[in-house]
């Protein structure tokens, strides 16, 4: 997976959101990567908002989250797969988008796996064992309306708490344009036409 990474200075937690491949954060994305606190974050209140060209479409399982926590000693990570829901941008509280929106969120069972990782990270910083973080969310599959397809253009969006609103990650851009052209077409391979 290829991301994106902010570093806080005083919270040591790297942020990526990707669509296997780099994109544009924006500055309201990095203050909120910034006051996204990893390890007191109610797993059940995290959604993602990620908007894709409407040949795209996503069902659950085509996203994925991982976080993870890295010290000289320690390695702790967890990777769980997205329930995801079609949503119109109004209904969001986002600004008008030709994109089509999916809210990405985890199943219970998967959110009590993200829990107890936090509650790992926790522990370790605590017990004063610092470390690198990393909270990442990539779509991994998905299926096309109509083919060839020669674009993928992402934006991404967070909450953290159902009282907010979405702030605003990532910008839109053509993942294809970021990778490499073998891995664009091995992506490009894996998508089928949808039924």
């Amino acid at each position: 997976m290829y991301a994106n990474h902010h570093t806080s200075a005083i919270l040591v937690f790297l942020l990526s959101l990707s669509l296997a491949a780099c994109t544009s954060i924006t500055p309201a994305g990095l203050i909120a990567a910034s006051q996204l606190d990893p390890v007191n974050s109610d797993a059940r209140n995290i959604a993602v908002a990620v908007g894709v060209p409407e040949t795209l479409r996503l069902t659950d399982g085509d996203a994925e989250f991982h976080i993870s926590y890295v010290t000289q000693e320690t390695t702790i990570s967890e990777t769980v797969p997205l329930r995801l829901e079609p949503r119109s941008g109004a209904e969001l509280r986002l600004p008008d988008t030709d994109q089509t929106l999916y809210v990405a969120r985890f199943s219970p069972l998967d959110a009590d796996k993200i829990s107890a990782a936090q509650a790992r990270i926790k522990a370790l910083k605590e017990a004063g064992q610092n470390g690198k973080g990393t909270l990442s969310v990539a779509v991994t599959g998905g299926c096309i309306t109509e083919a060839p397809i020669d674009a993928v253009p992402v934006s991404t969006w967070l909450q953290t708490d159902p009282a907010n609103g979405f702030v605003r990650l990532t910008r839109e851009r053509d993942v294809l344009q970021t990778l490499p052209s073998d891995e664009a077409q091995a992506f490009i391979d894996r998508l089928e036409i949808c039924n």
